[in-house]
């Protein structure tokens, strides 16, 4: 039974404040999908998006990040075949760029961005148009529910996305979970709240869209999460991969955190925290040997959380990939915490040097951004 929103809050309501004073009961949808090298997944993101069953989708954005194997040739024949698909080229490579590209052509009433790294049924423009009506949200998202895998290595990466010692942690990563959120994954806005708010940032990497929505917020616009949007993202599939990706999170959430009140919460920080209390003592250790005690105490007590989470993902998944999931966990905890404090020290470095700040390489800015 859907649960009754209540009066619990003091949100804005983008109807009532929708342009001439009434908003459409059946809005025209602008969709927008980032793409870099996706020639590997083309055909499937393709085939789930002509398969939506939303009858309003009045253009479908793909918006290419100078692909090099062969992702813009595909877009671009589409798009002739296609009177519905337009084909932009994003020069500056960075998912923020892109988007801010296609929003600034779309015409839809409402504005949906899909992520090229995933799955979606049918239904979740249908859905998310229903939630944006009933709810009376500036935006709204589905809960990011991790994509199976057949290496023992790929489901440990799952079970730590879904464990609430790994990312699980967030209201929107929570199966089932419902209500108003402080961000939303596949975000999808009401386009005259998306004129209000103003462009993403192109300079976060990675945290563009927290920064996005907490202006959404900012406005006194509520972002509603929705369980009945399903859609299932790929989470990496090895370690190398998953450190790469949360260092570079990591990264992001110091630049939003220096730059962007609201777009990060305490939560975020928790990595961080971990990496301080192992390394600190650690360090003095080395000119005060008492510290070494308290070293093997944050060590044994952060062995515990991971014998701990394992104990728990062996109740809910009894299988091998169990065994593998402390790996997982301890990438996902020490790459985001090491990131975050790298991000606040260049962070520190730019404004004592204005014009000489640290750059992200152009490659991995290319890369999808998890939520």
């Amino acid at each position: 039974m859907r649960k009754s929103l209540g009066r619990e809050h003091s949100y804005r309501s983008a109807l009532q404040d929708y342009p001439g004073g009434t908003a459409p009961d059946r809005p025209t949808v602008s969709v927008v999908v980032p793409t870099y090298n996706e020639a590997s997944g083309l055909q499937r993101l393709v085939s789930d998006v002509i398969a939506q069953d939303y009858d309003r989708i009045v253009e479908i954005f793909f918006v290419d990040g100078c692909s090099t194997d062969g992702t813009s040739e595909t877009l671009l024949d589409l798009e002739r075949r296609n009177g519905t698909f337009r084909v932009l080229r994003n020069n500056k490579g960075q998912t923020a760029a892109g988007i801010n590209l296609a929003f600034g052509q779309a015409v839809g009433d409402v504005v949906i961005r899909l992520d090229a790294h995933a799955r979606f049924e049918p239904d979740v423009i249908s859905k998310s148009v229903e939630s944006l009506l009933r709810t009376g949200a500036g935006g709204v998202g589905a809960i990011a529910r991790p994509a199976e895998t057949e290496t023992l290595v790929g489901r440990a990466i799952v079970s730590a996305h879904r464990s609430p010692f790994g990312v699980g942690v967030a209201k929107f990563r929570k199966e089932g979970a419902e209500g108003w959120a402080d961000t939303v994954w596949n975000g999808c806005y009401w386009r005259h709240i998306v004129e209000r708010v103003g462009p993403l940032r192109e300079d976060l990497h990675r945290a563009e869209d927290n920064d996005f929505n907490a202006r959404i917020r900012r406005l006194g616009y509520g972002l509603y999460l929705s369980p009945d949007i399903r859609a299932l993202y790929e989470p990496r599939r090895t370690l190398g991969a998953l450190w790469r990706q949360y260092f570079a999170n990591g990264v992001g959430v110091a630049g939003a955190a220096l730059s962007s009140p609201g777009a990060v919460t305490m939560r975020h920080f928790a990595p961080l925290c971990l990496v301080l209390c192992l390394a600190l003592p650690a360090s003095l250790s080395l000119i005060s040997p008492p510290a070494l005690f308290v070293t093997k105490i944050a060590l044994l007590g952060y062995a515990a959380i991971l014998l701990l989470s394992v104990l728990l993902a062996a109740r809910d998944e009894p299988a091998l990939h169990v065994v593998l999931l402390p790996a997982a966990l301890a990438t996902l905890h020490l790459s985001y915490g090491l990131g975050t404090g790298w991000g606040f020290v260049r962070g520190a470095f730019d404004r004592m040097n204005p014009g000489k700040g640290t750059r992200i390489p152009a490659g991995p800015s290319r890369e999808r951004a998890d939520p």
